[in-house]
């Protein structure tokens, strides 16, 4: 039997705007479809009127379990709604979550628990699975200009990363737990700080407060959220308490290209804020194949929780795919991984450092709602590979708001820490002559600090070399 097909008018109609399916039995029906008798409000009373949007739904029970109802929001009295019964009465299935907003925006059916590629990259992770790749903090900075492949430290508390505690920033939660939590950054940040929070199934951000996400991952169990969410993008350098409170790994802040090379401000510019990143991520989070932005190199702390990756190299081969991937009209169709070659899976536990080199290409899956500290950052061993990950986002139509802020200022000052520190030995020819290939495109704009305009720069370099 199809289940995708409707019971009423057996047919199955992908332009229909809204379908429901049972909660007892996979079995879906065009909402429309529904006779107007068997719709009823919180109190089981009749309505008679059909939802006009997917948020007015509580739940469905098809006529195969009984005479069918479809729920639907409205004032209720004393009565608890039949959705508060069925999580309390022992022996009853537990209700599906469907994600009934995505179905009403034409996306596939699909759980709101669980994104649908995530089979497909538990069992791409399986083959990919790496427990090989690991270094000493020792050795991940005496050869850092060599590491190619994203490693797992060892010995995380010999690199220099630093997590605040909750005496540390002088907050007092009554609890014996000294590890940072949504809840301390939610007292660092305040009730209303806002932040960027993306729906897992349709990847796409919204702006909540600081007290809504924490009412959400804090205090919200598993199986009363509504829909997965996750956090990604919070950064922090610029927040007093973590300004100082969070420290990089020794390697990172040795080779971070801005931290070189900036040297204060530049034509007043703020320092590009890229360095520190709070993300919270709840069971069942999966974040797609992407590139971090300019191709960053990256470090990731596991506070709490757990996380899985998998990665891919920037091969052309790889890079390649992922451009076209990425101007399919169907790319959230598409499990990407299937696509790539040569990957590495990686299982990362509370406590874990991660370093992820330039350019490669990976998706998360958040197997325990998790709470990780992380960084990007530019470094003189991938300027050609960064340049390259930059076209790619141009040819992609990235917005700006994902790119590498004043990236273009960064290079420009590459180039001047060059000359007026006599510093081209330490960057090699072919990196320096893509990075010069890059400033004459008149499509990039800088004003030099130390040189009257771009050309003079530029021809300044040309005679060293």
């Amino acid at each position: 039997m199809t289940f995708d097909i409707c019971i009423y008018c057996s047919i199955d109609d992908p332009d229909r705007t809204l379908w429901v399916q049972c909660d007892h039995c996979p079995q879906w029906v065009h909402v429309d479809c529904i006779p107007s008798t068997c719709l009823v409000d919180e109190n089981l009373s009749n309505v008679g009127k059909l939802p006009t949007n997917s948020r007015q739904i509580i739940s469905f029970t098809c006529d195969k379990h009984g005479k069918a109802l479809l729920q639907l929001k409205g004032k209720s009295s004393n009565k608890r709604s039949s959705s508060e019964m069925d999580e309390s009465r022992p022996g009853l299935r537990k209700k599906k979550h469907i994600d009934y907003i995505a179905l009403n925006e034409g996306q596939d059916k699909r759980l709101k628990d669980e994104h649908p590629h995530v089979p497909n990259f538990l069992k791409c992770f399986k083959k990919w699975q790496n427990t090989t790749n690991v270094i000493s903090s020792k050795d991940l900075s005496e050869t850092f200009g060599n590491i190619t492949v994203p490693l797992k430290v060892i010995d995380p508390e010999n690199s220099g990363m630093k997590v605040p505690s909750l005496s540390e920033l002088k907050i007092d939660l009554n609890d014996q737990n000294e590890r940072m939590t949504v809840e301390t950054i939610t007292r660092v940040l305040g009730d209303d700080y806002k932040l960027d929070v993306m729906d897992v199934q349709t990847q796409q951000n919204s702006t909540w407060t600081m007290a809504q996400w924490n009412e959400y991952f804090s205090h919200t169990s598993a199986e009363k959220r509504d829909r997965i969410y996750n956090v990604i993008s919070l950064e922090v350098s610029h927040i007093k308490e973590f300004e100082n409170g969070i420290r990089r790994p020794k390697a990172v802040e040795t080779n971070d290209l801005v931290d070189i090379v900036w040297g204060g401000s530049i034509n007043n510019a703020p320092r590009p804020k890229v360095t520190k990143y709070i993300l919270m991520s709840v069971q069942n989070a999966f974040t797609d194949f992407h590139l971090d932005f300019a191709g960053t190199s990256v470090y990731y702390k596991v506070v709490s929780g757990a996380k899985k990756f998998i990665l891919f190299p920037p091969s052309d081969h790889n890079l390649s795919e992922y451009r076209n991937w990425c101007d399919n009209d169907e790319q959230n169709l598409i499990f990407l991984g299937e696509r790539l070659h040569d990957g590495i899976a990686m299982d990362l536990r509370e406590g874990d450092l991660f370093m992820i080199p330039c350019g490669y290409i990976h998706a998360v899956y958040t197997p325990a709602d998790s709470l990780v500290i992380g960084g990007n950052f530019l470094t003189i061993r991938d300027l050609k590979k960064q340049l390259q990950i930059v076209n790619v986002e141009r040819l992609t139509k990235v917005p700006k708001k994902f790119t590498f802020p004043s990236f273009d200022a960064v290079m420009g000052r590459t180039l001047e820490w060059i000359l007026t520190n006599k510093e081209l030995s330490k960057i090699s020819p072919d990196h320096l002559k893509a990075l010069m290939q890059y400033m004459s495109d008149p499509k990039v704009k800088y004003k030099p600090l130390h040189f009257h305009n771009k050309s003079r720069l530029l021809n300044e370099l040309n005679n060293l070399r």
